[in-house]
């Protein structure tokens, strides 16, 4: 991800998907994952109930992501916590 904006539209769009998944099934408890750049590979981000099949994803906060909450509530829940992975491309 080149920027700030990219990263936070990646996570809309993973909250987007999240959100069917979830309203599906209430019991189910979802984390932050992300994939830290390295000169290998650009990082990433992903919502997952079970830890990622790739090893290299990293959980990135211990609390679930908020069942009760609108999407626009968890963009600004998490922001800090996005602002601070390593997932931006290096130059």
């Amino acid at each position: 991800m080149k920027t700030m904006a990219d990263i936070e539209t990646t996570f809309r769009m993973e909250l987007q998907q999240w959100f069917p998944k979830q309203c599906a099934n209430i019991y189910d408890t979802y984390y932050l994952y992300y994939l830290p750049t390295t000169a290998e590979h650009d990082g990433g981000i992903l919502i997952c109930k079970d830890k990622p099949a790739n090893p290299e994803y990293q959980l990135a906060a211990p609390q679930r992501i908020n069942k009760a909450a609108e999407i626009y509530q968890i963009m600004n829940e998490w922001r800090p916590i996005l602002y601070t992975l390593p997932i931006l491309e290096i130059s």
